[in-house]
């Protein structure tokens, strides 16, 4: 049995688990980043994303199949591909609308059909690549644990703001109505007296 030189299985689940919130990995913020930080964010998640694919076209696919590895796993990296290229243009998308709370939703939504198929990429790549190759790969993915735990807070503090801005609007909504109703506020205007001519 080979021994491996750098471990970094507990990596997916620290980078990929659902129940790690961004609250538990990154400091609370002070309320929703600018514009241009958020940008600087989203570039740096891309980057780091982006980084991966290399990694994984780099597999030797001719050895997983001498090795006898189920088509499964080949169906999945190939999914995983497309998957990381659709997260990446989904990214693209928000950095052009950073404060649109559906977007990033729909980054978030992403990288959980992402974990999923990531996790079961890695083990075929712990299982037929040799040590030096499944370490790289691993260590691409771990270098994108800071830039997701941002990206998490980041949405945080959007749906919050959000949230903000709805209470301040119900608020104002419910002040209208309250001086709508105060007495006399639906009384007509008294009529001036006719002037004579």
């Amino acid at each position: 049995m080979r021994r491996r030189s750098f471990i970094l299985a507990p990596a997916p689940s620290l980078l990929l688990s659902p129940s790690l919130s961004a609250a538990q990995a990154v400091p609370e913020g002070q309320g929703l980043a600018p514009e241009w930080e958020a940008r600087r964010q989203l570039d740096d998640l891309k980057a780091k994303l982006n980084a991966i694919l290399p990694e994984l076209d780099r597999l030797n696919l001719n050895q997983w199949r001498a090795s006898g590895a189920a088509e499964a796993y080949f169906s999945q990296l190939d999914s995983l591909k497309r998957q990381l290229h659709s997260v990446l243009a989904a990214i693209g998308d928000l950095r052009q609308t950073p404060e649109k709370l559906a977007v990033a939703l729909e980054v978030f939504l992403r990288f959980d059909s992402l974990d999923q198929t990531q996790r079961m990429v890695l083990e075929a790549v712990r299982r037929y690549e040799p040590s030096a190759s499944a370490d790289q790969v691993e260590a691409k993915i771990f270098e994108s644990t800071p830039a997701r735990d941002h990206f998490r807070r980041y949405m945080i503090d959007l749906a919050a703001e959000r949230d903000r801005q709805l209470e301040i609007l119900a608020r104002e909504a419910q002040r209208c109505r309250t001086e709508a109703n105060l007495p006399g506020s639906n009384r007509p205007p008294a009529s001036r007296p006719a002037t004579k001519k």
